[in-house]
């Protein structure tokens, strides 16, 4: 398909038309359709729950992986998830069968692969924390099997070239006891759903955690006066200071021009300047410098 408007595709509501769109099912269709770019760059679109995209669109091709990917199977004491299993998914097929740990996934949006890009989980500990394995497709149709080391991950990330494309993982789930799996699960599903946003489209946290002693993003929002401050259709949440909203009509333009005030604002308050924990599709690199996004 041609000029997809990705803003049906992504969590916020947000963003441009991509020049060619394709869905990809199986390892065959994918490697079929990367020779198709023949090397050219080309992007991998989960469910966007981490990703603002340019109004001008992402400017090269875009793949959803679906069919097989979106499988995964509860084993023994590990979990097998294809890249485009959903998260909540996943994460309750673990509580139902009483499995230890997934719960630092809880109240997550997005896919399994996307998680293993953002390194998503808590504070404390990230999901990679809990991978024994997974498997990436390059640009050239070879597969690789990768372990931790491999990646090296950190707090909202890993070091991989954005060239790979997450295809699976094993994911570590031991039989924990059932009613402590249910409680663990519970006590942090509500805490998300009271402190955090769920009925407005967002992108979740806007801002990375500033290493400790520092205080956390969403109280150097507060701080610098940011908080229920509003750009077009784009507002930063009163419910949550590190929580952009959509209203309803809010263009990536917004989000921008509100993510780049709370940073100066920020700055010049605290001397703090916040790291962005969003991907960024079609964005010059000027916009992503300062958004302090860029690499």
């Amino acid at each position: 398909m041609r000029d997809v408007r990705l803003a049906e595709y992504t969590r916020w509501k947000i963003g441009g038309p991509a020049p060619a769109f394709a869905q990809a099912g199986s390892e065959d269709e994918l490697r079929a359709l990367l020779a198709e770019v023949a090397g050219g760059p080309v992007l991998v679109l989960g469910r966007g729950a981490n990703l603002l995209v340019s109004d001008d669109g992402p400017g090269c091709p875009v793949i959803v992986l679906d069919g097989e990917f979106k499988a995964f199977r509860v084993l023994d004491r590990t979990i097998e998830v294809g890249a485009a299993a959903s998260i909540s998914a996943v994460v309750q097929a673990a509580r139902r069968e009483g499995r230890s740990g997934l719960w630092i996934l809880e109240a997550v949006p997005g896919t399994m692969g996307g998680a293993l890009c953002m390194n998503a989980g808590t504070s404390d500990e990230g999901i990679w924390s809990r991978v024994n394995w997974a498997d990436v497709m390059w640009r050239d149709g070879r597969t690789e099997r990768l372990k931790e080391a491999d990646v090296r991950p950190r707090y909202r990330g890993i070091d991989l070239d954005p060239a790979a494309i997450f295809l699976r993982a094993e994911i570590e789930a031991p039989v924990g006891d059932p009613v402590m799996v249910e409680e663990e699960h519970r006590r942090r599903r509500e805490a998300k759903l009271a402190a955090q946003v769920y009925d407005q489209p967002t992108c979740g946290s806007t801002w990375k955690n500033p290493s400790p002693p520092a205080p956390s993003a969403w109280q150097l929002v507060d701080k610098a006066g940011m908080r229920g401050a509003r750009r077009g259709g784009a507002r930063i949440s009163p419910k949550h200071a590190n929580f952009i909203v959509n209203l309803g009509d809010a263009c990536a333009e917004d989000v921008v021009k509100l993510m780049a005030e709370t940073r100066r604002r920020v700055l010049a308050e605290t001397g703090i300047a916040l790291e962005p924990e969003l991907h960024f599709w079609g964005f010059a690199e000027d916009v992503l410098r300062e958004l302090g996004a860029a690499e």
